[in-house]
């Protein structure tokens, strides 16, 4: 009797997994060519196709279901009981890919950075920060950090920070001399900075509530940055108003270098989330990180 395959099984489990065969690359590591080779094997192995494959499209037969209801728990066994021996040793190491844009970064685990490389000194963190919606599978990440309006529903989601508000901000002597705005569209006669997003070039939408509706404003000024650290460093020397979240100048708020208005017309969002496939979980390194954000919550 032949032994069993698996390295092909546990291929044949992720393409089925993914739906895709560039996405099971991507998830183990490996170039499609690799997956589509350790396909055939298994197929000419088992004696029956597992897929039926079209140029668009990649579904199961009938042979491919009964294998994977089988296949799939067992593999999940195996991958258990190598897990419960990796943590038998007291030794967490490996490489985290994660991809957030740099806010989510300074207002979620900046600050507790050190402490973490501190507890886990074997863990590599590769941070790639970007403003643009990531394919975390398609791209190699392990996770990424979004808003959570923002998340994949087929991903899982753990909270990073408590929910917050919109927030327009300016110095005490730009509203001394300019005033304060009272409603949105006061805006309009103000000096605002704008924000410019990097990847898309769009600049943020400065929207508020007014009354049931929301809404957003083409608002201008005589700067244009795509840096948050800029945005704030301005605001602060009195160029104008701007727009950002909350807890990103909460420091500046409390010392008084900036005072906030509008804030009746503030709009809340849920907050920064660590999203990740399910196979991101079977990995130690990264379900340490998960742990460790979630107490730091």
């Amino acid at each position: 009797m032949a032994r069993p395959d698996f390295a092909g099984l546990t291929v044949f489990v992720t393409v089925a997994q993914e739906g895709s065969l560039t996405r099971a690359a991507a998830v183990l590591g490996v170039r499609p060519p690799a997956i589509s080779y350790q396909l055939k094997m298994l197929e000419d192995q088992i004696g029956t196709p597992l897929f039926a494959r079209t140029t668009r499209s990649l579904s199961l037969t009938d042979a491919g279901r009964v294998l994977l209801a089988r296949a799939a728990p067992a593999l999940a066994q195996l991958e258990d009981a190598l897990q419960d021996v990796r943590d038998s040793g007291d030794v967490i190491k490996g490489t985290l890919r994660l991809t957030l844009p740099y806010i989510a970064f300074d207002m979620t685990f900046a600050d507790r950075l050190k402490a973490f490389q501190d507890r886990y000194p074997d863990i590599l963190l590769d941070l790639s920060f970007s403003e643009a919606f990531v394919d975390v599978v398609g791209e190699g990440f392990h996770g990424g950090i979004r808003l959570g309006e923002n998340i994949q529903q087929e991903m899982t989601a753990v909270r990073l920070c408590s929910p917050f508000r919109e927030v327009v901000f300016a110095s005490p002597a730009y509203l001394a001399e300019r005033g304060r705005p009272r409603v949105p569209r006061d805006l309009l006669d103000h000096s605002c900075i704008r924000y410019r997003y990097i990847t898309s070039g769009r600049f943020a939408e400065w929207r508020f509530r007014q009354g049931e509706a929301i809404i957003s404003l083409d608002v201008s000024g005589q700067l244009i940055v795509n840096s948050t650290p800029a945005l704030v460093r301005a605001a602060v020397n009195g160029s104008g108003l701007a727009w950002l979240f909350r807890p990103a100048v909460s420091r500046e708020l409390e010392l008084g270098l900036l005072e906030t208005v509008l804030d009746d017309h503030a709009l809340p969002h849920p907050g920064y989330f660590l999203y990740f496939p399910k196979s991101s979980q079977r990995i130690p390194a990264f379900r340490a990180f998960v742990d460790f954000m979630k107490a730091g919550l």
